[in-house]
């Protein structure tokens, strides 16, 4: 019985050294995904407020893509 535990535990104890790196590097790549996509859509945002503020508008305050798509 003392030989089946020893061995139990072993296997656990391998276990848990083999998945701690794979653990470890996916909550980083995890932590780094969220905080680019932070900055990602800041970013965005940015951008398509400059490109709306400098997009002409015809006389009715429509944007071009607007008037392709009501027709």
């Amino acid at each position: 019985m003392i030989i089946l535990t020893s061995i139990f535990a072993y296997k656990k104890v391998q276990f848990a050294i083999r998945m701690s790196p794979y653990v470890i590097f996916g909550g980083l790549v995890l932590f780094v995904r969220f905080k680019n996509k932070k900055k990602t859509r800041k970013r965005l945002d940015k951008r398509t407020e400059h490109m709306m503020k400098n997009t002409p508008k015809d006389k009715d305050g429509k944007y071009p893509l607007e008037k392709v798509s009501a027709q």
